[in-house]
């Protein structure tokens, strides 16, 4: 079989399809490229706001581990706390400045209402869950049962 010969004029057109095609393939490739650079150096810039954030909206009615608290401030961290030990309890600090204020006013700090009761209970004894759905301030628990209830 003999293959067709193609004229000039068919052959430029043929040329200029696939040129096409090569253009939009490689813009395409590019801009893919682009996005995911700048995804990546997004999150890479942004990682420990990006972590606080999704912390603040999925630890929502669960347990938060102590390392993520201050105990002085109340509030959730970006970056795990320090465990001090301090009257043979176990508490955690964001700063040293947080921990002096607690040696200072240690009745006034260590001690918290339960969130659902309202019973007296120590912040190294306590189970820990936030206040609010997308906001960092901490809510102290005496058991799990309080702790339930208070997200009901």
């Amino acid at each position: 079989m003999k293959k067709k010969k193609l004229s000039k004029q068919q052959l430029r057109k043929k040329q200029k399809i696939e040129n096409k095609r090569f253009n939009r393939i490689l813009i395409v490739s590019f801009v893919l490229l682009i996005v995911a650079t700048v995804s990546v150096l997004t999150f890479y810039t942004y990682g420990c706001d990006t972590r606080f954030l999704y912390h603040k909206w999925a630890w929502y009615g669960k347990e938060i581990p102590g390392e993520w608290a201050c105990m002085n401030g109340n509030n959730l961290t970006m970056h795990k706390s320090s465990k001090v030990a301090y009257n043979k309890k176990a508490y955690y600090f964001c700063s040293q400045e947080c921990f002096n204020h607690l040696t200072k006013h240690f009745a006034e700090v260590a001690m918290v209402p339960d969130a659902f009761s309202g019973d007296s209970i120590n912040k190294a004894d306590a189970l820990i869950g936030l206040k609010e759905k997308g906001k960092p301030e901490l809510a102290y628990f005496k058991n799990q049962q309080t702790f339930k209830k208070y997200y009901e």
